[in-house]
């Protein structure tokens, strides 16, 4: 069983949510090791299996938008309240919107 005192930042591992520290340093518009500093000093993402970092989409804009409270609430577990639900439907749809320009682009 998981430790509830610890962040709940992608967990469970969802690769929608997930981006790896170059496309948060391109969002954040800031260097990769900037994203991985913030990864571990403000939990908005993770070493998955051990392995690379992986940031949280959600969690991200929520740190961008300076949005503490959003943010503390993910990071306990919570997913369904309108303020952590619609930091999801933003990072969907940006994630979409990225994918369609990559698209146009080749």
């Amino acid at each position: 069983m998981l430790d509830p005192a610890l962040p709940r930042v992608l967990i469970p591992f969802n690769r929608e949510e997930a981006l790896t520290v170059s496309e948060a340093a391109f969002i954040a518009r800031k260097s990769p090791g900037t994203v991985r500093q913030w990864a571990s000093r403000f939990d908005i993402g993770r070493r998955v299996g051990g392995g690379d970092w992986m940031i949280s989409f959600p969690a991200l804009l929520m740190h961008l938008d300076g949005d503490e409270g959003a943010l503390r609430s993910y990071l306990s577990g919570e997913r369904q309240s309108e303020d952590v639900r619609g930091y999801f439907v933003r990072a969907t749809e940006e994630k979409h919107a990225r994918n369609r320009q990559k698209a146009q682009i080749r």
